[in-house]
């Protein structure tokens, strides 16, 4: 690799670099929110908030990568050619597909990193993200009790007041009523032998209410007590969800063999879309090099807009076909590959027009093409009223 390519690798990478590690950070400040909520009740808050933070990480990094590598490139040969870099090195002789070299190299990099995060990380950590939350709402008493704060697990909300009273445990019963059980004092013990946490009541009432607001099992009691987790029950195995399973895993269970429960249509859908995903990281660098190229002597950055705009509209667009594949509308590859061959089409074209041909710029085209038709409907309109001129009717 020559020293233009060096140099044009290094700054690509530092914005292309800083751009993921900024994405990452604008997509996690939402969660974050989320997160914080879950964890309140946690014994471990930073332990379980920092896990569930990793296990989403492979889940926006996917997000952030193609947007990144498309703004990187824009932005890098958007500098060269404000710099007149861009100009001198085509005055020297060197063609655009050579110093396109870099950006291609970057893409296969992270077109084979994406197969990794979107076929093995990303199911492995959505499934760990929702396995922490789970857990972090099953904890024992000693988790979900705090002073002064309703709390609720599943079906059931509890309260402790300052010093541990009042009491208040409202629970949702099976046949569709609720049980209410108030006390004046509670106090939080740890059986010796088990270990087990319970909540010890003092001077309290229990009753259950059913459906018709009837009041029946209407208990007072000086002493009682709960023993006991919330609930005992463990999360389900992986494999429920398409996006929970490995790119393998989706490839061995084409035929719903592994997986019967789970639709072939989802299945095979997810599968295209992981696929596509990594295939399109090769071809931004086509699209988006021609998009930074600015002539003239008043450069635009419209480019970086119209990437921006096409790389989410792209994105947005293969979901949709996924989902319309995963309902069975149309075969799971119908909703990928025909975009994905408009897309390579086009960036072929794009860049053929710029790096063969040199020709104008796609942005200068464009606008040259819509100056045109604007001409031609000003002709149109003074054609069919020539009596207006200007713009202004005589009286």
């Amino acid at each position: 690799m020559g020293q233009l390519n060096q140099y044009i690798l290094r700054g690509a990478l530092r914005v292309i670099g800083g751009l993921v590690l900024f994405a990452l950070a604008v997509l996690l400040l939402e969660r974050l929110l989320r997160i914080f909520e879950v964890v309140a009740s946690s014994t471990r808050p930073a332990g379980d908030a920092t896990q569930m933070v990793v296990s989403l990480l492979p889940h926006y990094l996917g997000i952030a990568i193609p947007m990144a590598l498309m703004l990187g490139t824009l932005i890098t040969i958007d500098r060269l050619s404000r710099t007149s870099e861009l100009t001198s090195a085509f005055g020297a002789g060197i063609s655009l597909f050579h110093m396109t070299k870099p950006f291609i190299l970057i893409s296969i990099v992270l077109a084979g990193f994406t197969l990794v995060l979107e076929g093995y990380m990303q199911p492995v950590g959505r499934y760990g993200y929702r396995e922490v939350e789970h857990s972090v709402t099953q904890k024992s008493f000693a988790a979900i009790l705090r002073e002064g704060k309703f709390t609720k697990v599943g079906g059931t909300t509890f309260y402790v007041g300052p010093g541990g009273g009042p009491i208040f445990i409202y629970e949702k019963t099976k046949g569709g009523g609720i049980r209410l059980t108030t006390a004046a004092k509670g106090n939080l013990v740890i059986r010796g032998k088990t270990g087990q946490p319970g909540l010890q009541l003092e001077n309290g009432d229990s009753f259950r209410i059913t459906q018709d607001k009837t009041v029946k099992e209407r208990l007072a009691f000086g002493l009682s007590a709960i023993a006991g987790t919330v609930t005992a029950n463990q999360f389900r195995a992986r494999g429920s969800d398409e996006r929970e399973l490995t790119s393998m895993e989706l490839y061995k269970n084409r035929t719903g063999i592994l997986f019967p429960n789970l639709s072939v249509s989802a299945n095979n859908a997810a599968l295209h879309l992981r696929l596509a995903k990594a295939y399109l990281l090769l071809v931004i660098p086509f699209i988006a090099v021609p998009f930074g190229i600015n002539y003239g002597r008043n450069p635009s950055s419209a480019g970086i807009a119209v990437g921006i705009i096409s790389i989410v509209i792209l994105q947005k667009s293969l979901e949709f076909g996924q989902s319309l594949g995963a309902q069975g509308i149309i075969p799971p590859w119908l909703g990928i590959w025909p975009l994905m061959g408009v897309v390579t089409i086009s960036a072929y074209y794009i860049f053929r027009n710029s790096a063969v041909k040199m020709g104008q710029p796609p942005l200068a085209t464009l606008s040259i093409f819509i100056g045109d038709v604007l001409k031609d409907i000003r002709k149109a309109s003074r054609a069919l009223f020539p009596f207006v001129k200007g713009g202004v009717t005589p009286q």
